[in-house]
């Protein structure tokens, strides 16, 4: 029996045994061992602390029990694996989606390429299984194409670069972050603290602080940005592992997240689309996220589009262009 059906029988049979105490226990210990963490030099293959991957598994176990909350897939290779599970209290109403976006892209336009910042928004101040929700924005430095291929060479990133895709969509800039995800330094739950009390004496419904990104992410991302005549976008993301590095990724997603479990010419792929996004030029983001072994590394591939004029079938051809 694969990881993926065994954790999947464990969710089944064991979800309703766990108690939410747990999830809050194990976060507690989480922070405090990245706080702790804070000083240690960080090394590239070093593994990751213990707690992170307990943490993980329980959450993997326990935490789709709640209610209102679906399992969507899992998928492992060697010592990594990564699972996408709904979150009914990601669910946002239309006007809430317009309000955290606007004022993402206002403080966004405020920072330098290459700074991040940690955002508190009072009216949307909530937790998930006992850790407190963080929003953020992240500004990237553009790297245009030559500089691209050099920075990737560099890192000793071998994946195809493509010059266009589907002909059209042609090569923009580089960036060294995800264009959804990215993760904070370790005074983000610090600085969140201090904006929380700060708006409690001002009133202030929207303040930010600057941060740094986590310098100690097992994973690391490289996106390679497209673009046609008409403005739409497609991301091309590698997020690269190491083999020698345990990495369990359990990643939450809006409740009416469509899903769709895919075969791309034997390529067993995975298709979502979410219409809450708060980062892209819109609210719409489809993704098709697949993993593969390259030497001694590990690659997530994501492909994806925040465009509203690109299909399904289309962005599913942009995957076949790529092999």
């Amino acid at each position: 029996m694969s990881i993926e059906q065994q954790l999947t029988e464990e969710f089944k049979r064991d979800s309703r045994k766990c108690s939410p105490d747990l999830d809050l226990r194990i976060a507690a210990e989480y922070r405090q061992q990245v706080m702790q963490q804070k000083r240690m030099p960080f090394m590239r293959k070093r593994k990751m602390p213990k707690v992170v991957l307990i943490a993980v598994i329980i959450m993997v176990i326990c935490g789709f029990g709640y209610a209102g909350n679906k399992l969507l897939f899992i998928e492992s290779k060697e010592k990594f694996s990564v699972s996408y599970h709904t979150e009914q209290q990601l669910h946002f109403e239309k006007g809430d989606v317009e309000m955290i976006r606007g004022s993402l892209e206002e403080v966004k336009a405020q920072l330098n390429p290459g700074e991040t910042a940690v955002v508190y928004l009072k009216d949307y101040d909530f937790r998930i299984q006992g850790a407190p929700v963080v929003f953020g924005i992240h500004q990237p430095v553009p790297i245009p194409l030559v500089a691209w291929k050099a920075t990737l060479q560099q890192h000793n990133i071998e994946e195809k670069l493509p010059e266009s895709i589907l002909g059209t969509f042609k090569f923009v800039e580089g960036m060294e972050t995800s264009p959804y995800q990215f993760s904070f330094g370790t005074d983000a739950y610090r600085l969140l603290e201090e904006m929380k009390a700060e708006s409690k004496k001002t009133g202030s419904k929207v303040l930010w602080r600057k941060t740094n990104t986590s310098a100690s992410n097992p994973i690391v991302p490289y996106t390679s940005v497209y673009r046609n005549s008409d403005n739409d976008t497609i991301y091309l993301t590698w997020q690269i592992a190491d083999n020698e590095t345990n990495v369990k990724m359990l990643l939450a997603a809006t409740p009416n997240t469509v899903y769709e479990d895919i075969d791309i010419d034997g390529l067993n792929a995975h298709y979502m689309m979410n219409d809450q996004a708060l980062f892209g030029q819109s609210n719409i983001q489809q993704d098709v996220m697949w993993l593969k072994e390259s030497g001694d590394k590990l690659v997530v591939y994501h492909l994806q589009t925040d465009s509203t004029n690109l299909t399904k079938d289309q962005l599913i051809e942009a995957v076949k262009s790529l092999f």
